[in-house]
């Protein structure tokens, strides 16, 4: 009996230790050198046997152990017979000196998990002589002339330029108000220049003087601008006889009242200018009423103006040009819209109303479907699709409680939103355990319930779906489509669950359902059947990935 024992003993060691050895000879771990000074990089090699059809996955990770990566190489490979030795470089490196222990990495061999070596790695310091260093004693400060100009400076030229700009506001003000005046009209500049006068302030200065030789200015130049051209030139008597004679002959007929206080106020005026009479302020302010009142009945009997007295009024003018530009605006506004309304009619009849439709008012689901499209490989195992725009890697995956359960790791991936207009998800899960993945089975009914949970998380409702088994190039599968509906639109959806040697492959294709009456503008239906067409599965036959049919 203790033979027996001594003898299994003997031969447990001996498989233990041939195990061993196969995985020893299936990766070797090297270093270029074990010694280095701090932020020195040291390049690990890890090496791995495999078979032409073995997936190999070495680990991409920030740090080993203690120590920084500071570089991944790619992978290379060298051909032995019917094997392959793949290649994969480190460079790390440490900034504390020490020694450090580089951990076991893991290594995935299909469902296998391998691992390397732990080598060690010493770190010194880098040694500063400051001993046979030469010391310099301390420079002394060193004064520098302040150069800068003085700050004072611009106060002198402040002083200089204020002055400059007063004077030309006030020239500028000046020339705008003689502007002013030679724009209007008799009547109207009339008006201004007794306004201006009632806030000289004469008046209350008793400047009689100044006062009646403005108002009488007033007067004189209203008469000779619009009824006696000599006006300014002529006494009182010869303004009087002469104006109405020019207004007999122009049929004007103004009241012998204002006439006879037309006379008084010139006749006044003629006293206080020349015959240095005095004056007094109630009669003043009745003489500049009077005048206002002589100047309107002398105005409510003058002819209608002409054509060319109305082009001298600049508000006239004004009026006229406003016209003309608003006639011109509503010229052209129409004959550009006459003009869009013709070459959008061309355009329709030549690239047709849904293609004018489309390119006017957009449409996000054609755009999509002839932008260029990009491929790309998405998870573990991993699966190539050809799509528009690269999926985004999801945090958090959606899976039943079933795959959960069955799932070593899990990658998701998404376009986006389940609500969009159009949505891809992709979810790929390795299987736990190292038993020959042909010996299970992906059966409907697992497929069914893990989608229906998997859309229902999402949001979905009033989901139908219809299941079948396919088989793809080998690898089995499930296929599945429906509708459903999600924040009151309705969706059509392909989903594929496929089965391989190491895990699954799940992959959605969501888009908003089609109501176009023309089956050649269903673009959700075409954008849809463009990516499964797409879609390429791996295969660990013959080492590469076998596309879906």
């Amino acid at each position: 009996m203790i033979k027996k024992l001594v003898y299994i003993s003997f031969l447990l060691c001996i498989a233990l230790g041939t195990a061993q050895n196969q995985a020893k000879n299936e990766v070797s771990t090297k270093l270029d050198r074990d010694l280095i000074k701090i932020g020195e990089e040291v390049k690990l090699g890890i090496s791995v046997e495999a078979e032409l059809g073995d997936l190999i996955l070495f680990p991409e990770q920030p740090t080993m152990g203690a120590l920084e990566v500071l570089q991944s190489y790619p992978v290379d490979s060298l051909r032995i017979a019917d094997k392959i030795r793949l290649f994969k470089q480190y460079g790390v490196t440490q900034f504390d000196s020490g020694d450090y222990w580089v951990p076991r990495l893991q290594i995935l061999k299909n469902a296998r998990r391998l691992q390397s070596d732990s080598v060690l790695i010493s770190v010194r310091e880098v040694v500063v002589d400051t001993i046979k260093q030469g010391m310099f004693p301390i420079k002394d400060s060193v004064d520098i002339e302040d150069r800068s100009t003085s700050s004072q400076g611009w106060m002198l030229w402040l002083l200089l330029i204020i002055p400059v700009v007063v004077v030309v506001v006030l020239l500028s003000r000046k020339r705008e108000q003689k502007a002013y005046e030679e724009t209007l009209q008799p009547y109207e500049w009339t008006k201004y220049r007794l306004k201006l006068l009632d806030e000289s302030g004469r008046l209350e200065n008793r400047q009689w003087k100044e006062y009646y030789t403005d108002l009488t200015y007033i007067i004189r130049r209203y008469i000779d601008s619009k009824v006696y051209g000599q006006t300014l030139e002529s006494t009182t008597g010869q303004l009087i006889k002469e104006l109405k004679i020019a207004m007999s002959e122009k049929d004007m007929h103004i009241t012998d009242k204002t006439q006879v206080r037309l006379e008084e106020i010139l006749q006044k005026a003629d006293l206080v200018k020349f015959a240095t009479a005095g004056g007094d302020a109630i009669s003043a302010k009745e003489d500049r009423q009077r005048t206002m009142e002589i100047i309107n009945n002398i105005h409510q009997v003058l002819p209608p103006p002409t054509e060319e007295e109305l082009m001298q009024d600049e508000q006239y003018r004004h009026k006229q040009e406003l016209k003309k530009r608003t006639r011109k605006v509503f010229i052209g506004v129409g004959m550009s819209l006459v003009a869009l309304a013709i070459a959008a009619g061309i355009w329709i009849y030549i690239a047709g109303f849904d293609n004018v439709k489309d390119k006017v008012f957009g449409n996000d689901l054609r755009d999509l479907t002839e932008q260029k499209w990009l491929t790309s490989e998405y998870g573990m195992p991993p699966v190539q699709l050809n799509l528009p725009d690269i999926l985004i890697r999801q945090d958090t995956a959606v899976l039943s409680d079933q795959f959960s359960v069955i799932a070593a790791s899990v990658d998701q991936f998404s376009s986006g939103e389940l609500s969009d207009d159009f949505y891809v998800g992709v979810i790929t899960f390795t299987l736990k355990g190292e038993e020959s993945q042909e010996e299970k089975q992906l059966s409907t009914g697992m497929a069914h319930d893990n989608m229906i949970q998997v859309l229902d998380g999402m949001g979905a409702t009033d989901i139908l779906m219809l299941d079948d088994e396919v088989e793809i190039n080998g690898l089995k599968g499930v296929s599945l489509e429906g509708t459903y509906n999600l924040d009151g639109q309705d969706y059509e959806y392909e989903i594929l669950m496929m089965l391989n040697r190491i895990g699954i492959n799940q992959i959605i294709i969501s888009n908003k359902k089609d109501k176009e009456e023309k089956s050649e503008r269903e673009f959700g239906r075409l954008w849809r059947e463009r990516v499964r067409s797409s879609i390429v599965f791996p295969s660990f036959d013959d080492g590469k990935k076998k596309k879906k049919q």
